[in-house]
């Protein structure tokens, strides 16, 4: 009886080892999958999120569908919309939104973040940081590259969308 409950014992603490183990290594990429979206601030002012994170292209690429909405000074309403590919074996991608603007991206990404160069020399140059903080949630920072450093103009808490 006491090599049966220590056997089911150490079954069940190999299980749970194991099934923590196959959590945390689940990388940015499968993490970001899905539909998000968020609340927080442009230029100051509240906003509104949204973006979708899909395999693309024989999942050669993650495709990002993005929306934000937000009330300037004056009081009227701006939307942006944006779609990006991401090519990440060669942590590299390209940005392409509403204004009219297509951007090079360059990626840098760890397990639970991502951040993304973004522009050159010839365009407006930033940085977005995505940090996961849990397979449900997510913080997005924005920030553009002025008067040689990265100035923030915008921050947002995501939330997973049940699909």
């Amino acid at each position: 009886m006491k090599i049966t409950i220590n056997k089911i014992i150490l079954f069940f603490i190999l299980f749970n080892v194991g099934s923590t183990f196959a959590q945390s290594t689940k990388g940015f990429s499968e993490i970001i999958i899905g539909s998000w979206n968020g609340t927080g601030t442009l230029f100051g002012q509240k906003a509104t999120f949204s973006m979708k994170w899909e395999n693309e292209l024989n999942a050669k690429f993650i495709k990002l569908t993005f929306e934000n909405r937000f009330k300037d000074k004056s009081g009227m309403e701006r939307v942006m919309k944006a779609n990006a590919y991401y090519h990440m074996a060669q942590n590299k991608g390209h940005w392409f939104d509403s204004r009219g603007v297509m951007l090079p991206l360059i990626l840098e990404v760890t397990e639970h973040s991502m951040t993304v160069l973004w522009g050159n020399e010839n365009s407006e140059k930033g940085k977005t940081i995505y940090s996961i903080t849990d397979e449900k949630n997510l913080i997005v920072q924005d920030s553009v590259f002025k008067d040689n450093a990265y100035q923030p103009f915008g921050e947002a808490k995501y939330r997973r969308l049940k699909e």
